[in-house]
């Protein structure tokens, strides 16, 4: 397997929080630690990790941002009740539950439901347990419970996964986590849902107005948490505010296979000019909804940024922090070069996730080589992440200058890397034929032309090859690929929405190859060992 859970074992601590109005949690008077994770962790000389907290350390020990953030703490326990139901180990259960209590304490649940507080998330908490409602600097929303948030959303995503988890293992704990979310929820419906069925003209476009924080990225988190819930539950109104939600973060998908955003879900409801990393996680929620509600625009969105806005990004260099351009432009400009652990990830949880709702299998080979970044497929040319530790790194900084060289890497391995790093080893233990794809990885070429972009990758241990080629044509275009060495290849021809229009085995050397208009091929030459299919 490629999950090390090491290193995030050793960001996770307990504590014993203290009593406070409005904030408890499952069993807290008999069991009165919960488990958290720090937010950072710095690298030392000696290769060890330090780990600490948010902001400046201050003469009391405490942190002026905190030590521990509910978006952490959330995602960790995602983490282990993924790796607990994949492999069935009792540290990832137990590990689990305790971030999912630590997390619940930090929910507003006043007596009083009229509290407009009420199921928001506190977003900071300092070393002893306190909470700390305003960090330095200032963030949106101040206080971090007093309106929809980032950590709103993915407290809803661990509770639906957590509640999938241990519904037929723990009826009692699951019930608990059941109250929570449908508290969540219900500041979903008042903050966010009150602006159900408003459009804001956005860039000369009609954008969705109730998307949590004006964020599909953020909603399609909720959106996963959601569809965990929904699948196993016989909730109506939580299965209302799912398909609502996925009714705005569907709306974001724009563009087509020849102009920007190449058929993207778009991350942000007030700009249609821009796509981040962090915006992954959306389209594989879309095809989750697909799965649970049976919802055919979400499919086409899903299907529109994997099969053809995806394969455009990893050949023009991967998931960047920050791509602009003006919508039916050609191409796009990136604005913010660096790459994180986040961005990789959600491609491949996304790829993974809409192949196994469509049946699009070509999609599982994108999300192999989407997944090579952590293996130094990557600006940097270099490992992401280490197997034997688990260590993930905090991301690649793209240098200024054309002849700065590679890009630079943050060893540091704070918990968002760390964890996004393991989602990713979790996808990618799941999918034999991703997981063999992903190790080839060293970049040979890339190529970009007015119609047909291509990369080539290769495994200097295995002998391992694919090249993968994206047409930006309006017609079915031919061109050749050099297959290295003697074992023969694997052509996929696949149209913009990832459906296999060709499937065949192919000789080595200079092959001639088609590729379909708007649409991807690629060509996978297996190597000396197996890739694991």
């Amino acid at each position: 397997m490629l999950t090390n859970l090491a290193h995030l074992d050793s960001l996770r601590v307990r504590i014993a929080p203290p009593a406070v109005a409005g904030h408890t949690t499952y069993r807290l008077a008999e069991e009165p630690e919960v488990e958290v994770v720090w937010t950072y962790a710095e690298r030392l000389p000696d290769g060890s990790y330090l780990p600490c907290g948010g902001g400046e350390r201050t003469a009391d020990g405490d942190w002026t941002q905190g030590a521990f953030n509910a978006d952490d703490i959330a995602r960790a326990a995602i983490v282990y009740a993924r790796h607990w139901r994949s492999t069935g180990a009792a540290t990832s259960r137990s590990a689990a539950r305790q971030l999912l209590r630590g997390l619940c304490y930090l929910q507003t649940a006043p007596q009083d439901d009229t509290d407009p507080r009420s199921g928001n998330v506190v977003l900071w908490q300092q070393p002893d347990g306190r909470l700390n409602p305003s960090a330095e600097p200032i963030e949106a929303p101040d206080p971090s419970d007093s309106a929809e948030s980032a950590w709103l959303a993915r407290t809803v995503w661990a509770l639906g996964e957590g509640y999938a988890a241990f519904h037929g293992d723990d009826p009692a704990f699951a019930a608990f986590l059941r109250v929570r979310l449908r508290l969540a929820a219900g500041a979903l419906r008042r903050q966010v849902l009150c602006r159900y069925g408003q459009w804001r003209l956005v860039d000369d476009t009609a954008t969705p107005a109730w998307l949590i924080a004006d964020g599909a990225d953020l909603t399609g988190e909720a959106l996963l948490g959601l569809c965990e819930y929904t699948r196993i539950s016989d909730d109506e109104d939580a299965r209302k505010v799912l398909e609502q939600l996925a009714e705005a973060v569907a709306a974001m998908r724009t563009g087509t296979p020849w102009t920007w955003p190449f058929g993207a879900v778009l991350p942000y409801g007030l700009s249609r000019t821009e796509w981040h990393g962090w915006a992954g996680l959306a389209p594989g929620a879309l095809a989750r909804v697909y799965e649970v509600c049976g919802d055919l625009s979400a499919r086409d969105a899903a299907l529109a940024d994997a099969a053809s806005f995806t394969p455009h990004l990893l050949i023009g260099g991967g998931p960047d922090n920050l791509r602009v351009a003006m919508p039916g432009a050609r191409e796009a400009m990136t604005l913010d070069g660096v790459q994180l652990a986040y961005g990789a990830h959600s491609r491949i949880e996304s790829l993974l996730a809409t192949a196994r709702a469509t049946g699009r299998s070509a999609l599982r080979t994108l999300a192999g080589v989407a997944g090579s970044w952590f293996f130094g497929n990557n600006p940097a040319s270099a490992p992401m992440y280490d197997p034997a530790t688990g260590v993930t790194y905090d991301g690649i900084d793209i240098l200024d200058g054309a002849a700065a060289g590679p890009g630079v890497v943050h060893r540091d391995a704070g918990a968002e890397s760390t964890i996004h790093g393991l989602l990713a080893m979790l996808a990618l233990d799941g999918d034999a034929q991703a997981a063999g794809v992903a190790r080839i990885a060293e970049p040979a070429v890339r190529i970009e032309g007015a119609e047909m972009h291509s990369m080539a990758l290769a495994d200097p241990l295995t002998g391992a090859h694919l090249t993968l080629l994206r047409s930006m044509a309006t017609s079915t275009r031919a061109t050749d690929v050099v297959v290295p060495g003697e074992a023969p290849a694997t052509v996929s021809v696949n149209d913009p929405t990832g459906e296999e229009l060709e499937h065949y085995t192919t000789t080595a050397g200079r092959i001639r190859v088609l590729v379909a208009a708007g649409g991807f091929t690629t060509v996978l030459q297996q190597g000396h060992a197996p890739l694991h299919w």
